[in-house]
């Protein structure tokens, strides 16, 4: 019973790697259109792509290998160390290119500055 479990997962585990190689293709392929991080700053899109494709690939090579009977070689590991920080960093990097616009926006509206009380003079 616990074979057929197994199974299911490493099957489970094949889709969601494919899934992510989908998602980080249209991405890199189609930074202006993204499912997330929209209205980002197309490097940022690419950068969240390439990472998910990297995480995808690394999570179906490792599923397909456990499937197979074989143990994951460091290739898998490599791929999965370097899509960390592309995920994560360009999530960072969106959330500050937001932050960013968000207060370039405001000094420009002149809602940053403060005009002096007038009764005070």
């Amino acid at each position: 019973m616990t074979e057929v479990f197994d199974r299911a997962w490493d099957v489970l585990m094949v889709a969601l790697g494919l899934s992510c190689v989908w998602v980080g293709c249209w991405a890199v392929l189609r930074p202006r259109q993204p499912l997330m991080l929209e209205g980002r700053p197309v490097w940022v899109v690419r950068a969240w792509g390439l990472g998910y494709v990297l995480l995808g690939i690394s999570l179906t090579i490792e599923s397909v290998t456990l499937m197979a009977g074989g143990e994951p070689d460091w290739p898998a590991d490599v791929m999965r160390w370097v899509a960390g920080p592309l995920v994560v960093g360009s999530l960072l990097a969106a959330f500050l290119s937001r932050r960013w616009e968000r207060r370039r926006a405001r000094a420009m509206d002149g809602g940053g500055r403060r005009e002096p009380d007038r009764h005070l003079e």
